[in-house]
């Protein structure tokens, strides 16, 4: 079935919102997460070792009311109420709650059941979404777990002990401000790889617009082709000018992060670049295929996410640990190459940490940023600065 949209469900999308007070690159990451939530679980990426999936973790970050970031949420995701298949929760659950609402299963084409772990998480504020200390910790840990969307997921929850979702896949979109990043997400956030997965989308206050108007008259057409959108199933394949062009970007021309608060980022930055061609391909057509043409538009749009991702982290509170992370670095190279305990390391840095929690998860950063290898021994665990070449 032809699309309504005529070949660009985002282009459509933009025209449909008209003049709004929001940015413009809201507007595109609310249109990718519309698409992102559309799609669920039902369409991948095969990259060998593993594959990508197109939920997003989207955070719209900007001064209070100054960006009008609800109501640009409000009529991105108003396009998916019409579909009983996607399950929205707004604002705060339980991690027991949520869990549960994941667990379920849809019914194919064909009669057969699959399991349907997706869900949308909305919040117009961050603080609605997340509640107290525990439930911050809990609820990133979970997300940062579900994230890749893995067949099978168990967690261990706070009240009912061991909870299995089956297919997860988690999609985010959230607004906040400045003061809520610092006030809401501990140091933990920063260093648990949770940022390497969210698209922190930061903006300043645009133009004013007295009459906000929507082109109504597009409304059912983006909504009869994301109905189609969630029809699609099965694998998203590269062309052979587009795989070739990815892996002359990744080897060669993607970079180094230009600061520590975008490393996590960055490790990830290929994965997003390739999330994101897929959605600019599915918002096109039902071919399933990414062309050159996908990924350089997708890669243009990670590096604007990239290079607002400094003033964005720099709310959370956890740039300042920064410097502890390149001593602790510097403490590992100085015992090499032996290494150095993990409990030497935190009885040295005890007074810079509120706990052996929060030191853990600068570790888990250090590891998962492949600056530092862990090592089991006899005595305790070890840690050694990576081989570059590995």
């Amino acid at each position: 079935m032809s699309r309504a949209t005529k070949g660009n469900w985002l282009q459509t999308y933009r025209d449909y919102i008209n003049n709004q007070e929001a940015p413009d690159i809201y507007h595109l990451w609310i249109g990718l997460t519309v698409i992102s939530a559309t799609l669920r679980r039902h369409v991948w990426i095969d990259r060998g070792a593993y594959k990508i999936y197109p939920n997003l973790y989207v955070f719209l970050v900007a001064a209070s009311a100054s960006c009008r970031k609800s109501v640009a949420m409000e009529l991105g995701l108003d396009l998916l109420s019409p579909n009983e298949d996607i399950k929205i929760v707004h604002e705060r659950t339980t991690l027991e709650g949520l869990m549960d609402l994941m667990d379920r299963v849809e019914i194919l084409p064909n009669g057969r059941l699959r399991p349907d772990g997706s869900v949308v998480l909305h919040a117009d504020e961050l603080s609605n979404l997340f509640g107290k200390a525990s439930y911050i910790t809990d609820l990133v840990s979970f997300l940062t777990a579900a994230y890749t969307s893995k067949a099978k997921l168990e967690f261990l929850t706070r009240n009912k002990g061991y909870v299995k979702v089956r297919n997860p896949c988690p999609v985010v979109i959230a607004g906040t401000t400045p003061e809520q990043m610092k006030e809401i997400f501990p140091s933990l956030v920063l260093f648990s790889g949770f940022i390497g997965r969210a698209m922190l989308i930061y903006a300043e206050r645009g133009k004013k617009i007295a009459r906000v108007k929507l082109k109504t008259n597009l409304r059912e057409a983006l909504i009869r082709d994301l109905f189609l959108m969630s029809q699609l199933d099965g694998e998203v394949k590269l062309t052979d000018e587009c795989e070739e062009f990815f892996d002359d970007w990744y080897e060669n021309k993607m970079g180094t992060p230009e600061s520590k608060d975008q490393a996590s980022f960055f490790e990830r930055k290929h994965d997003h670049a390739l999330k994101t061609a897929m959605l600019f391909s599915l918002s096109e057509s039902d071919d399933m295929i990414i062309t050159k043409d996908h990924l350089i538009k997708a890669i243009q749009a990670v590096n604007l996410v990239e290079d607002s991702l400094p003033k964005a982290v720099s709310y959370i509170g956890a740039v300042e640990r920064s410097d502890l992370m390149d001593i602790i670095l510097s403490m590992i190279k100085k015992n090499e190459p032996v290494g150095i305990a993990h409990t030497t390391l935190l009885k040295r840095l005890r007074k810079q940490y509120k706990d052996s929690k929060e030191f853990s998860a600068t570790m888990d950063t250090l590891i998962e940023a492949k600056l530092v290898e862990p090592e089991a021994r006899q005595t305790g665990l070890f840690y050694k600065i990576k081989d570059e070449e590995e």
